[in-house]
This record gives C-alpha cells, structure tokens and sequence, in this order.
C-alpha cells in the first residue's frame, strides 16, 4: 500500500486496538504517508496533553476510548467515546486527557 500504512491487511481489526496507552506518554502512530491526508492514532495516559497548536488543514478528532478535552478558540469541550469534532484548518487548539483516551485524528488539506 502505498498511502496506507500500519493497518491490518489480513484479517479485521479493532481501531482502538492498534496502539497501547502507556502511563504519562503521549504515544502516536501514523496511519497515512500523503501529504493531502493525515492519519495519526494518538494514546493519552491519565493527565496528559498536547500543548496548543494549529494544523494545515480542516482536522477531524474522533475519541475511540475514554474522555478527551479540546480547548478551541478559548472554549473547552468534553468528548466522550464516540464523540467527534471538526477544527477548521489555521485554527489553534489543544487536547488534553483528564483520563487516559484513544483519539482518531484525520487532517485534510
């Protein structure tokens, strides 16, 4: 494959499943080798968090697991497994983690 990458070919599996977290670490794996399309699984132990930033283009943050915090434009937002939300590109944000939470997040430009 050449776009995709670190996902299962053989047999089926669970998203969530594909990455471990581990206590106080941020751990990522990237799932996408496009320039245009970024995929990145992300695994927050208990207290953790990505500092502010801002990405190229529109993102989408889907919580596979657990409970995630998403301060954007100076609002914050609880999600919850399963919950989604879209950041418009050139937007700052952060995410934290008040409990250890798995994140699909999926960057397009």
């Amino acid at each position: 494959m050449e776009v995709l990458r670190n996902l299962p070919t053989g047999e089926p599996e669970q998203l969530a499943g594909l990455i471990t977290v581990q206590p106080g670490r941020v751990v990522s794996m990237a799932m996408s080798r496009s320039q245009r399309c970024q995929m990145t699984l992300l695994a927050f132990g208990d207290g953790e968090s990505v500092s502010e930033e801002c990405y190229f283009g529109d993102t989408l943050c889907y919580v596979l697991e657990g409970g995630l915090s998403v301060t954007l434009e100076g609002a914050v937002r609880q999600l919850r497994t399963g919950d989604c939300l879209a950041v418009p590109a050139g937007t700052s944000h952060a995410v934290a983690a008040p409990e250890s939470c798995k994140l699909l997040q999926i960057t397009l430009s």
